[in-house]
Order: structure tokens, then sequence, then C-alpha cells
């Protein structure tokens, strides 16, 4: 999603397009944009009932880690793309699935 602007309108649309696909990176660009939603919304809450606050960098954090932790139910398909983002995200190369096991 790095050539998206940073305006809600774009990535909108951006995902609008992107909805059905399986792709790897589009899978992660979803699961980024949700779990962001969730966090800030999250946040949001502890700063107006609670009191608590995090640092954007602390948010940031939670976010990566989290989208990291749900890579790890995944399997990718190997390809040369694949290997980028599992090097990317240092994720371990056993999610990778040889095409004879897919169905």
């Amino acid at each position: 999603m790095a050539d998206i602007p940073e305006q809600w309108n774009a990535i909108y649309d951006h995902l609008v397009g992107i909805a059905a696909s399986k792709m790897a990176q589009h899978v992660i660009s979803k699961l980024v944009v949700a779990a962001t939603a969730y966090f800030v919304w999250q946040e949001r809450n502890a700063r107006l009932f609670s009191n608590k606050k995090r640092s954007p960098e602390k948010l940031a954090e939670v976010i990566l880690t989290t989208v990291r932790l749900k890579l790890h139910t995944c399997r990718f398909k190997n390809s040369v793309q694949v290997h980028s983002i599992l090097h990317d995200w240092k994720l371990p190369r056993g999610l990778l699935i040889e095409d004879d096991d897919c169905g």
C-alpha cells in the first residue's frame, strides 16, 4: 500500500478494488487496515473512558504485532513475491505450501 495516498478515500477505494483478492500483499493490506481501525477505536475508548494513553509508536507496534501473529495462521503459495513478504514481516518459511499441496 506504499503507493496509496494517505487519505481515507484513497485507502477505501483501494480496499474495495482488492476485496475479493487472495494475493498475499492484498490480504496483508486488508489486515493492516482492519487492525488499525480496531486499535485506533480501542485507543479512543481508553482515552475517553479510562484516561489511559499509548504513544503512537506503541500503538503502531501493537498493530504490526497483531497482524504478524495473524499471518502466522496463513499459508502462502511459494513465489518470489511471497518470499519477500515473509522476509519483510519476519515470518518463517514454514508458512509456504507447495503447489502440489493445493487442491
